[in-house]
């Protein structure tokens, strides 16, 4: 944020790297969220959910058990999120993407449970030419994420976004990146490493002031964490 406030609210080629994806302080969810600094913006929760259902998650007995409970319940919610049904949820299409709705995130799971050591080649496109037109607003900014598999059963994430509102989406994405790498991590037998995020174009859809006071606000938070 300090460095969008620095470039007048853009910047390209940001590269962020969190050591610590899966530290999740609930009361981030209220503290941050950005409809609290502007009226109609987004809650943090609704973007979290977008990414990764950790709640859903949490209640599910297993893995099978929170693909159909996400996909039932997303179809019955498309019937009234019209301005959603351009081209769904990115969770969706990690569990069930394109024409032969490919599960994504489960062959992800499955060849770190089966293959020896890699450290490439485990990867999810969130994005294809085959279901998505170019557009300037409105389509899916994250583009494609992959798993990099170290020694010792670390794995980290490296993620893709191409477009990326610092205000309304950053810190709603990471918490919901770092709890998807924890998923994929419990469910493998790994340990969750970093999580490596490159915003091709990074910056705030709201005023450089209400960008400020997000970040000011962070800072006095964790300034009263750290005494």
């Amino acid at each position: 944020m300090e460095l969008l406030t620095n470039s007048q609210g853009e910047a390209f080629n940001v590269v962020t790297t969190i050591t610590n994806p899966t530290q999740l302080d609930r009361d981030w969810l209220t503290s941050y969220s950005p409809h609290r600094i502007v009226q109609g913006c987004d809650r943090i929760t609704d973007v979290v959910a977008t990414v990764f259902p950790y709640r859903l998650a949490e209640r599910v007995a297993d893995r099978s058990s929170l693909y159909t409970a996400y996909l039932t319940r997303h179809a019955r919610g498309m019937k009234w999120r019209r301005n959603r049904s351009r081209w769904g949820t990115y969770f969706e299409r990690l569990v069930s993407f394109g024409q032969l709705q490919k599960n994504q995130l489960e062959t992800v799971i499955n060849k770190l449970n089966t293959w020896p050591r890699n450290t490439t080649g485990l990867v999810f496109h969130l994005s294809s030419p085959e279901t998505d037109n170019p557009r300037t607003r409105g389509g899916p900014c994250w583009h494609f994420a992959e798993i990099l598999w170290h020694r010792r059963d670390v794995i980290d994430m490296v993620v893709v976004y191409r477009n990326h509102d610092y205000f309304n989406k950053t810190l709603g994405n990471f918490i919901a990146l770092g709890q998807l790498l924890h998923f994929i991590a419990r469910q493998s037998n790994k340990a969750a490493g970093c999580l490596v995020c490159h915003s091709i174009h990074a910056y705030s859809e709201q005023s450089l002031r209400a960008l400020s006071v997000l970040a000011h606000l962070n800072v006095s938070r964790n300034a009263k964490h750290a005494y």
